[in-house]
Formats: C-alpha cells, sequence, structure tokens
C-alpha cells in the first residue's frame, strides 16, 4: 500500500492500521527520509521522500516507487484536508485559487502518475481519495472549503469513470466531520471521530467488495 503524504496524526493512524492489518505500507511524504526499512518482523514499512505538488514531483515520486520493485496494491491520497476557515465573499479570488491548489491539484497530480503505475502492475488495484467534510452541504463560514471538497469530489466521481475498463478500483472515502485530533481534540464535537476510526475505516474500505463511487464514513449515520 502506498500512502500519500503520510505524515501528521491522520495519516500515521491510516498507517498504523494498514500495518496492523497485516499490509506492507510505503509511506510517502515530502520530508520523507531516504527509502528504508523501519520495522523488523511483520509487515514492511518503508519511508519515501516523494509530493505530489507539482507535475515534476508526481513524476518522480512514481519512479521511485518503481525503483523500490515493491509493487503498491492500493494507493490512499491523503492530500491536503486542511479544513479552513474563509467566507467566499470575504478573500479575493486568489485566495480560493490557493486553496484549490493546495487541496484539489495535488490529487490530479498523484491519479495522473499513479493510476497508471497501478494499472501496470498486472493485477486489481485500489486507488483511494480521502475527502474531507463540506463536500455534500456548504459549511457557514467555509464557503471556499466548501467549494475545494466539492470539487474534490466530483474530480473522484470523473476519475472512476475514467477508470472503469482498467483494474483499478477508484473511490472516494468521504470523511464527514473533522477528525479529533490532538491539536483540536478540545474543541471537538462529540461525533468527531478519533484518527484510528479513519484508519479502521480505510481498511475496512481496501477489503470490502463494491464500486460506489463515494463512501461516506459519518459515526452520525453509519454505514
Amino acid at each position: 500500500m502506498l500512502v500519500l503524504e503520510a505524515s501528521g496524526e491522520a495519516a500515521g493512524a491510516v498507517v498504523a492500521a494498514l500495518l496492523a492489518a497485516g499490509h506492507p505500507v510505503i509511506a510517502a511524504s515530502a520530508d520523507g527520509a531516504s527509502p528504508r526499512l523501519v520495522v523488523a518482523g511483520g509487515p514492511e514499512l518503508v519511508r519515501l521522500a516523494g509530493h505530489t505538488r507539482t507535475e515534476t514531483a508526481g513524476a518522480a515520486l512514481a519512479n521511485a516507487v518503481r525503483l523500490l520493485r515493491r509493487p503498491p496494491g492500493a494507493v490512499v491520497a491523503m492530500v491536503g484536508g486542511a479544513l479552513r476557515r474563509g467566507r467566499l465573499l470575504d478573500h479575493p479570488a486568489e485566495r480560493l485559487r490557493g486553496l484549490l491548489d493546495d487541496e484539489l491539484f495535488p490529487h490530479v497530480v498523484a491519479a495522473r502518475h499513479l493510476v497508471p503505475l497501478l494499472a501496470g502492475n498486472g493485477g486489481p488495484a485500489h486507488y483511494v481519495v480521502v475527502g474531507g467534510p463540506a463536500a455534500e452541504t456548504p459549511w457557514s463560514g467555509y464557503g471556499q472549503a466548501s467549494v475545494a471538497s466539492a470539487a474534490l469530489r466530483m474530480f473522484s466521481r470523473a476519475l472512476r469513470e475514467e477508470t472503469l475498463q482498467t483494474a483499478v478500483r477508484v473511490q472516494q472515502l468521504s470523511v464527514c466531520a473533522p477528525l479529533r485530533t490532538r491539536e483540536q481534540g478540545e474543541h471537538a464535537c462529540p461525533d468527531w471521530p478519533e484518527p484510528a476510526e479513519l484508519g479502521q475505516q480505510v481498511v475496512n474500505l481496501l477489503a470490502t467488495p463494491g464500486y460506489e463511487a463515494v463512501v461516506r464514513f459519518d459515526r452520525r449515520r453509519p454505514a
């Protein structure tokens, strides 16, 4: 399994859940160390320096994964995800453009370079886009984040349609509330999920047959 942007508490929980389920993991992040095995006994964890914020970086990351000679069976794209306050009428258009640069376009770059990598492995593969809240219903005070979240959801659905004739199954895991991380724990609502719950949801999605374009993770309305 290749986990993108594998730094921070949420991505760390996803990596931990995948390892606990017996999956070898390649954890890629901009500040990652050189490829190295860091877990002995049990599934491998390889840390890899790389990101998808530019086309050049995305191509370099895909090539670095190929050079590992460990073809991943899945990609979990944990790109972006920061829920930033901002009303549409309070900020210039450049701020929304910057938000899309951070939250949407790295996903486009990742898919362009990593979906063909998965498709070339010769077997079924899974591409999971992890999306945040506000894609379904606009949040007051978070209009720009709502637009970015909705754009990412449509991107995931369009990518799924474009890969239907390949062996790659594309889905979005839509997290319908902010995560109860250590950073924002004291401000969290009771129905906000823990990062470990997100990790288990990723494991479950990878193991579950089905082809829904968007799979919702909402503690208030269990699937």
